[in-house]
């Protein structure tokens, strides 16, 4: 019995593991059509997998990622939230994308911790944290 249940929690671990893991999926075509590229780390540069500029939606699950225009995440940056982007073209990034990277949780406290100085906003790169000049969608 115990080995029976067991096996059963770690079976449902998994399961529960696999499904929190972020990932973000980028197709070819608008509405989710045509050959797809999924991430679930960083992607320095869309050119290595051959899916640079390609991309026409998103279908974005678990994790909030930063999709940029040019590759090692320069460029027109926006940050996509978990759910489903059928078109790209109304951000101005339909065909456009180089780059992507899940924006990790640090804690609740960014805004204030900005403010006491532990975070200048002329940083060019903050792992972690969006830049006050990108757009959330």
């Amino acid at each position: 019995m115990n080995k029976i249940l067991r096996n059963l929690l770690l079976a449902a671990g998994i399961l529960v593991a696999g499904q929190a893991a972020a990932q973000v999926t980028f197709y070819q075509g608008e509405g989710f059509r045509g050959p797809t590229f999924t991430a679930d780390r960083d992607v320095w540069n869309f050119d290595r997998y051959g899916f640079n500029d390609r991309a026409s939606s998103v279908s974005v699950r678990g994790g909030r990622w930063e999709v940029c225009t040019d590759a090692r995440f320069n460029g027109n940056c926006v940050v996509l939230r978990p759910g489903d982007y059928p078109s790209l073209a109304a951000m101005g990034l339909n065909d456009q994308i180089s780059s992507a990277r899940e924006l990790q949780h640090y804690g609740n406290n960014y805004e204030e911790r900005r403010e006491r100085g532990y975070y200048r906003d002329d940083t060019p790169y903050r792992r972690g944290y969006e830049r006050d000049f990108e757009r959330r969608y």
